[in-house]
């Protein structure tokens, strides 16, 4: 079998039928939908078996319990035949009739990793923008090149989602590269560090037909994520145990997710705290601003180097001075009021 992909699903019933199809209308004809019922509570685990009924030959379906997307994932890679995986996002789709062209791109390159522009959409608008890849197009890029490349990955953003690759299946099983299962949220990062560390071959393709779906409703936009800080400071540790492995330590790595993590990671996880209605947000802040992800990002990368002198930058300057009282002020009266 040519293409294996695996679909994660829970809670996904307005999109999973949507999602299906657009990969059944496909001419590509050589290839298995593993759908992994993360025990979803919504009506998801009948329309599986539905399909599944349907397409016997194509379609094939997990029952689990419920442990995550990263979980799931490796269920289903653990079943995929395909010479190639897609981890498909179940509220995602294709559009257009471009698969072939993906996969024998994939095949006459022989690469373990080839990466796709691709399309966003906010759900229920009718907003579409492209994201190129930083990488340049159908150049084969090797092992030392690409090591160099994932020292700028984090601001650069090229390693954050995995549905945006497809990746040789003997590649990942040989070099045992699996989702971390402790995660059950960003867990795309770490998982594409560690194969891009590993892989000896990578291209990128402008074929922008994979839609990604913006649902104000996600898991990372809901109204608080309880323990956020310590689930990105564990994807935070994973990276750079990755990186310490197969790499040379470029401190451009460590300044790069740094800069990342001061920039974008941390003004997250204080809107998670200030923008909701909970109880010890002082604490919260305390426990985010001495956390390792955060002290070490402060030492690796200086705050000066930011163009904005406003208010957010005054908060993140407080908070590395370890001036907790002052940057609580600025979050919970401006910032986040």
């Amino acid at each position: 079998m040519k293409l294996s992909y695996i679909v994660p699903v829970y809670n996904v019933e307005k999109y999973i039928k949507e999602c299906i199809e657009s990969i059944l209308s496909q001419t590509f004809d050589d290839y298995e939908i593993i759908l992994v019922d993360d025990a979803s509570p919504d009506n998801c685990p009948h329309i599986c078996d539905e399909y599944s009924k349907r397409y016997p030959n194509i379609i094939k379906v997990i029952h689990k319990s419920n442990a995550g997307p990263a979980a799931a994932r490796n269920a289903g890679l653990k079943i995929a035949a395909g010479d190639y995986i897609w981890f498909f996002d179940s509220d995602d789709m294709l559009k257009g009739d471009f698969v072939n062209e993906i996969y024998e791109t994939a095949v006459k390159s022989n690469v373990e990793i080839l990466q796709m522009s691709f399309m966003s959409f906010h759900d229920g608008k009718n907003d579409v923008y492209k994201t190129e890849s930083v990488f340049e197009y159908k150049k084969i890029i090797g092992h030392n090149e690409l090591i160099k490349y994932v020292a700028s990955s984090n601001t650069d953003r090229s390693v954050i989602f995995a549905w945006r690759n497809i990746y040789k299946r003997a590649f990942l099983i040989d070099n045992n590269i699996l989702f971390d299962q402790s995660l059950r949220m960003l867990e795309d990062p770490p998982f594409n560090t560690l194969a891009f560390l590993k892989a000896e071959r990578f291209m990128a393709v402008d074929i922008p037909g994979y839609s990604y779906r913006i649902r104000q409703d996600s898991l990372q936009r809901k109204k608080y994520v309880e323990n956020y800080d310590t689930i990105m400071n564990y994807q935070w540790e994973l990276k750079l145990k990755y990186y310490g492995e197969f790499s040379d330590n470029d401190k451009l790595f460590y300044k790069d997710i740094a800069e990342f993590t001061i920039k974008t990671n941390l003004p997250i996880l204080l809107s998670n705290v200030y923008s909701n209605d909970i109880d010890g947000k002082y604490g919260l802040l305390k426990r985010i601003g001495n956390s390792n992800m955060i002290r070490k990002s402060f030492n690796d990368y200086d705050i000066k180097e930011f163009k904005s002198k406003s208010l957010d930058w005054w908060a993140t300057l407080f908070i590395k001075k370890k001036l907790y009282p002052l940057a609580h002020f600025i979050c919970k009266k401006v910032l986040y009021k």
